[in-house]
Formats: C-alpha cells, structure tokens, sequence
C-alpha cells in the first residue's frame, strides 16, 4: 500500500503592510511639491507673454499698458483668487463619510446635507417635504439623503460643467491667443470647481484640491501650448497652402482647439464630482484621472454639449449677420443721404450760377441799351448842326 506524499502546506497569504503616516505625509509632501512645480512652470510662461504684450502696449502709450496689466490682474482676482476663496470656506467632507459617522456626527451632516438640497437643487414642494422625511428616517437617513442628493444635484452639477465647456470652446475658438486662452482657462475651471462645491455644501481634503488644481493647471498650460502652436495655420499648409486650404485649415484648428479645451473642462469637472460625491470609500485620484477620460467623453456626446455649442454659434452668427446687415444698411441710407445732399447743393449752386449770369447779362443789356439812348441826342445834334460861315455858306 502506497504510502501518502506529504504535500508541502502554502505559505499564508500575508496582509498588505499598512501605510504608515510617515509614508503617507511622504506622498502628501510629493502632491504639494508637484503642485508647486507647475506652478511656478505656468506663472512663468503666463509672465512672459503678459510682458511681451505689455511691452507692445506701452511703446504703444504707457497708459495702455497700465490698463492691459490692471485688468489683468482684475481677471485673475476675480476669476481665481475669490473662487479657491469659496472653496476654502466650505467644510471638507464627501458623501461616502456619512455611513461612517455616527452619533450626533451623522445628524449634523445629514441636515447640513438636507439644507443644502433644499437651497441649491431647486426641488418643488413635494420634493422638499421628501427631503424632510428623509431626515426622519432615522438608520436610513443616510442612504435616502444620498439617493436624494445624486438624483438632483448630479444633474445641476453637470449642467454647470457643460456650461463651462460651452464657454471654454468658444474662447478657445475665437481668442487665438495663448494668453488669453490660458488665463481663461484657469478662471473657468477655477469657476466650476466652485460652483461644484457650491452646489454640493462642502469641499474635498486640502490634499484633495491640491491634486484638483494640478489638474487645472497642466489643462491651462495643455491649451496654451495648442493656441501657440498655431494648429489652425499648420494644418493649412498639410492642405496645400492655397487661400481656400488656408480658410479651411482656419477653420478646422479653431473647431479643434475649442474641443480640446471644453473636454478638459468636463475632465475636470468629472474628476471634481467623482471625488465628492464617492459613496463606496474615499476616492483615489489616480483612479479618477484613468476614468475620466472616458467619462468625460460620454459626457460630451450625451449631455447635449455639441448641440448648445451648435446653437450658441448658430446665434452668434446670426447676431454677426444680422448687425453686419443693419451697418450695411446704414451705411447704405447714410451714402444715398450724402448723395441727395451733395446734388441738392451743386443743384443750388448750379442755379445760384445760372441766375448771377443771367442777372451779369441783364445788366450787359441795359447797360447798352442806356449808352445807346444817351449818345443818339448828341449825335443828332452833331449832324442837324448847321455853322454859318461869315461869307454866308453853310458847312
């Protein structure tokens, strides 16, 4: 009888090293350091292009250039200084802490929660009264807040992110300049962020928002390097550089500036609601950056973003057409108005002409007629004369 084979027993499978917080604040001092780096690396391109245009405006007039700088600097406080402001003010949380918490914690962010649905989602008062009962609901308070919260803030929150992508194509499109598109750039996602968080009643970690705006940031460097790069001008000399091929590439380089720059928005603004409103344990950003990419392009195509951007353009061109006409007109009435007044006064002064050379010959007229009348006595006189001579002829 065989004796049994003795097999050898696995090795137990080993629990992963949990992470230390020396390792963690290592990762934490990494992000921050990151976020510095391209930091700096945009203040620096954004320095030397408002200087170059500062340059040209003050050889210019030095006031234009005062004025170029001043607002300059109004764009960048009110388009990134007073919304990271906002943000700040906002309590840190995410959604998925609520299952978490306990006690007089879970009630105070359930209602924190239930006001902010009733102040920001814009709910009817059936909803309202949902609301209120949900925060009666005792264990299930949580889940029916949440369910609440995705049913009508997600929608919200992905309408303000086609909003911004809406706004980000066009400037994009239009602006052909990398200053201008880069510094619209950051005010606009700094803008959706804000609005985001608005929305929600609370903001992510501070480590959080520092990866949210190395985002923002590599996004505006991303569309200042495509605006320099002149795609619109390179891809009319791959057409064969030709008035029409030039118009085309024109217009193809425009169309795909503003592209690339509203699916940066919507990148950023997926990454940013994904963060908040996580439900399953807090989100990873590495994650989040892998997703996002594809969820920001089902966003575009199913969120009718091409469809505002077609009516938006639809709009603008009629405005354009509709002005260019009534300038033409205009200018037209205000050509005819010219014309009829230059005729009348060379009428009248045709006129005036013709009437002081009839008054001239009228004078010519009379003024023989006169010397006429006055010379015939005379020359009557001359020839009736009879002179009698002392012999007694006449002469």
């Amino acid at each position: 009888m065989d004796k049994p084979v003795d097999t050898p027993a696995l090795p137990a499978p080993q629990a992963p090293a949990p992470t230390t917080p020396t390792v963690q604040r290592k990762s934490n001092t990494g992000t921050y350091v990151v976020l510095g780096c391209v930091a700096a690396l945009l203040a620096l391109s954004l320095l030397g292009s408002l200087l170059n245009v500062g340059d040209h405006l003050t050889a210019a007039h030095p006031a234009l250039g005062w004025v170029f700088y001043g607002l300059i600097a109004v764009l960048v406080i009110v388009g990134v200084v007073v919304p990271m402001i906002k943000i700040a003010r906002r309590p840190i949380f995410s959604l998925y802490q609520l299952h978490d918490e306990q006690g007089h914690a879970k009630q105070r962010w359930c209602q924190l929660l239930a006001d902010n649905l009733i102040a920001n989602a814009n709910l009817n008062d059936q909803e309202v009264l949902e609301v209120q009962a949900a925060l009666q609901a005792g264990d299930q308070a949580d889940d029916q807040l949440i369910e609440l919260f995705k049913r009508h803030c997600i929608p919200l929150i992905d309408d303000q992110t086609k909003h911004a992508a809406t706004t980000a194509f066009l400037i994009a499109a239009i602006s052909r300049s990398p200053l201008i598109s880069t510094v619209t750039m950051l005010s606009i996602c700094f803008d959706l962020v804000s609005g985001i968080v608005q929305s929600c009643g609370f903001r992510p970690t501070n480590l959080g928002l520092a990866r949210l705006y190395t985002r923002v940031m590599i996004s505006a460097l991303i569309i200042g390097g495509i605006e320099d790069a002149d795609l619109g001008d390179l891809l009319g000399q791959l057409m064969g550089g030709g008035a029409g091929a030039r118009v085309g590439g024109f217009f193809i380089g425009a169309t795909a500036e503003g592209l690339v720059s509203a699916f940066l928005v919507f990148r950023v603004g997926v990454i940013c609601k994904k963060w908040l409103t996580a439900t399953d344990g807090p989100a990873r950003m590495s994650q989040l950056r892998r997703s996002s990419y594809r969820e920001a392009l089902a966003q575009m195509r199913t969120s009718g973003f091409m469809t505002t951007v077609a009516e938006t353009v639809k709009d603008t061109g009629s405005s354009v057409a509709s002005s260019m006409a009534n300038s033409v007109a205009g200018a037209a009435r205000n050509a005819a108005e010219q014309v009829r007044t230059q005729a009348h006064a060379h009428a009248e002064s045709a006129r005036a002409v013709f009437r002081s050379m009839m008054s001239r010959g009228e004078r010519a007229d009379r003024s023989e007629t006169g010397d006429d009348a006055s010379d015939t006595p005379n020359k009557r006189t001359a020839s009736d004369r009879v002179v009698v001579t002392p012999a007694g002829d006449e002469r």
